[in-house]
């Protein structure tokens, strides 16, 4: 139903059936799922939480997106929640909550206000960080409405072992 960045861990959404795949697919279009994500950045967030907006546009031939501050032809829409959980050693760890989800929105988002994803070799440093299997970037939490009986569902997936070896080694805990 959904899919997440190559090198990001966490939560991907499967049907079980044809239905299924309707509805929840519906639910992600009329934004019914909130979906929670961990990142490290590189320094401190000012201020600590809000909002990014920006207009997000494919570059196919790169495989990579850039973010306008204002409307551009073909552009998107893409609005990110954040919210500082630590920040030590120059390095925050961040909460997002992605309002829509386009490709790269987080990773790019945090580049364009000068907080690239530690480890993210695309938009931020193009050496990799010994150690990280990837860019930290982890789909932590998603929250819906079961379509068949109408409860409230968190699902939530733990991170994975490196990555919470760089939240100790830099004491974001």
């Amino acid at each position: 139903c959904n899919r997440i960045d190559r090198n990001t861990g966490g939560i991907v959404i499967a049907a079980k059936t044809a239905e299924a795949l309707r509805v929840m697919n519906q639910k992600i279009r009329d934004r019914e799922l909130q979906k929670l994500y961990l990142c490290v950045v590189h320094g401190v967030m000012n201020p600590r939480e809000g909002q990014l907006k920006g207009y997000i546009l494919k570059d196919e031939d790169r495989a990579q997106v850039r973010v306008y501050n204002k409307p551009v032809p073909g552009g998107k829409t893409a609005v990110t929640l954040y919210k500082t959980l630590e920040a030590r050693g120059g390095l925050s760890l961040v909460e997002c909550d992605l309002i829509t989800g386009r490709t790269h929105q987080i990773r790019v988002h945090m580049a364009h206000i000068g907080h690239p994803l530690l480890g993210d070799t695309v938009y931020g440093a193009k050496k990799p960080v010994p150690g990280l299997a990837g860019q930290c970037l982890h789909a932590a939490q998603l929250t819906f409405t079961h379509p068949a009986t109408g409860e409230r569902v968190t699902v939530e997936a733990p991170l994975r072992d490196w990555f919470n070896a760089v939240l100790k080694r830099y004491g974001l805990e």
